[in-house]
């Protein structure tokens, strides 16, 4: 009797778990949100190191705008109801970059320069061709 006690309190003690984990499951939102924060430190280091000013400029005039646009166009977020899966798909790929559970948003080191140089290039393109034409000669 006692061990079939043991075994029933071990089954609630799952099942809470499981129930946690459904209800805490953090939504996209939460997800794109963990993604930006990420994405725009490493944006802001890459900008820092360079010497051109078109980065710069681009990360001052339109940086957070363009970054929530890409953002919101390309990560998707896999929810397998326990757990969800942030995605960043580009060219063509799909990049997993972390996990949701139990309310949190874990970001991996799988978002990283090589994923985030593209969306600066795409930024300084897009500032460049909003400029007047006398400008873009110096940039």
């Amino acid at each position: 009797m006692v061990r079939r006690g043991k075994s029933f309190f071990l089954f609630l003690i799952i099942i809470a778990i499981i129930v946690a984990a459904f209800f805490t499951n953090p939504d996209e939102q939460a997800h794109k949100d963990a993604i930006r924060v990420k994405s725009a430190d490493i944006l802001k280091e890459i900008v820092a190191e360079r010497s051109d000013g078109v980065s710069a400029v681009a990360w001052q005039m339109a940086g957070e705008q363009l970054l929530t646009g890409f953002i919101n166009s390309n990560v998707t977020v896999d929810n397998y109801y326990l757990f969800s899966i942030p995605k960043i798909n580009w060219d063509g790929k799909s990049y997993p970059i972390g996990a949701g559970a139990f309310g949190k948003v874990y970001i991996t080191k799988h978002l990283n320069r090589d994923i985030v140089q593209p969306i600066l290039e795409d930024m300084e393109d897009k500032v460049k061709d909003s400029l007047p034409d006398i400008l873009k000669q110096l940039f």
